[in-house]
C-alpha cells in the first residue's frame, strides 16, 4: 500500500498538524476511509474536532440447537459526529458461537451508540434470535439497530426454527405442523428464513449488505418444507459449520439453526468503517 505523507512538520516546536489514523486506511473522492476488521486504535490529530461518519455493526448471534436461527448484530450509522482529537479504542465485536449470542461491539467515540450483539434461540439482542423448541415466539431487535427474530413451530418434539431478524427487516416465523403426535404423527412444517440485512456504502462508495439474520433449521417430517435460508447481508445458510451455516464474517449475520440437514452455525464478526474528511 502507498504510503500517503499527511504533511506532519518536523522541528517545529508544538505543532502537530491534523490527520486521521487507524484501522486499513483508503482513499476515495474527498474521504478518507478506516476500515477495521478486528480491534484497534483511532487517532485524530490537530487542534480541531473532525466531522466523521461512522458505521458499527455487532457479531451476530450463533445458531441455536432448538433450530432457531442467530439474530444479526445491532447495525448503527451515525452521520455528521463531531469528534475531537485524541486516541480511541475502537472494539470489534467477535460473532457468538453455536448457542451463544453475539458479543458488543463498540467504539470509544463519543456520542456513540454501541451496536448489540445479536440473539440466539428466542433471545433479544441487536437482532432477535428465531425461536426453536416448544413453538417459542422470537426473540426482540433494539429499536434503531435490528428486528425480532420470526417465531418458531412444534408438534410433540418435532420442532421447526424461526429465522433470527435483520438490520433490514423481520426473521420469519416457521410455517406450522398439521398432524399430530398421538393421531397419526406429524407432517408437514419447515424453518422460517433469517430477516434481510440493510446496506451501507461508507466502505467502498457502493452499496454494501451487512447483518442479515440466520435460517432456521427445520425438522424431518413428511412435507415439510426444509430450512430456512439465510438472510441477505451474511446470514448463516443452510449446511456445515464451519462453513455455509455460519454468518459472514465482518457483516455480523446470524449462524444459521441445527436442522435435519444442517448444523448450528456460528454467528459473524462484526465491522466498524469510519469516514473523514480528506485533506483537513
Amino acid at each position: 500500500m502507498a504510503f500517503i505523507n499527511q504533511g506532519r512538520h518536523t522541528g517545529t516546536v508544538g505543532l502537530v498538524d491534523p490527520g486521521t489514523f487507524g484501522g486499513t486506511e483508503t482513499f476515495r473522492s474527498n474521504f478518507k476511509i478506516h476500515t477495521f476488521l478486528e480491534s484497534g486504535t483511532f487517532e485524530i490529530t490537530g487542534s480541531n474536532a473532525v466531522t466523521v461518519d461512522v458505521l458499527s455493526v455487532a457479531g451476530g448471534g450463533g445458531g441455536g440447537d432448538g433450530h432457531g436461527g442467530g439474530g444479526a448484530g445491532g447495525m448503527v450509522v451515525q452521520n455528521a459526529l463531531a469528534v475531537s482529537p485524541g486516541l480511541f479504542n475502537i472494539i470489534v465485536g467477535g460473532g457468538g458461537t453455536t448457542l451463544s449470542s453475539g458479543f458488543n461491539n463498540t467504539t470509544g467515540i463519543p456520542g456513540l451508540t454501541d451496536a448489540i450483539g445479536g440473539g440466539v434461540n428466542n433471545t433479544a439482542g441487536g437482532s432477535g434470535g428465531g425461536g426453536g423448541r416448544g413453538g417459542q415466539g422470537g426473540g426482540a431487535g433494539t429499536a434503531g439497530q435490528g428486528n425480532n427474530g420470526g417465531g418458531g413451530a412444534n408438534c410433540g418434539a418435532v420442532t421447526g426454527g424461526g429465522g433470527g431478524g435483520g438490520a433490514g427487516g423481520n426473521g420469519t416465523g416457521a410455517p406450522g405442523f398439521s398432524g399430530c403426535p398421538g393421531c397419526g404423527g406429524c407432517n408437514g412444517g419447515g424453518a422460517g428464513a433469517g430477516g434481510a440485512g440493510a446496506s451501507n456504502s461508507l466502505r467502498t462508495n457502493s452499496a454494501v449488505m451487512y447483518a442479515g439474520g440466520g435460517g432456521g433449521g427445520g425438522g424431518n417430517t413428511s412435507g415439510n418444507s426444509g430450512e430456512g435460508a439465510g438472510g441477505s447481508g451474511g446470514g448463516g445458510a443452510p449446511g456445515s459449520s464451519p462453513g455455509a451455516a455460519d454468518g459472514d464474517i465482518n457483516t455480523g449475520g446470524g449462524g444459521h439453526g441445527s436442522g435435519s440437514g444442517s448444523n448450528a452455525g456460528a454467528g459473524g464478526r462484526g465491522i466498524v468503517v469510519i469516514r473523514a474528511p480528506f485533506p483537513l
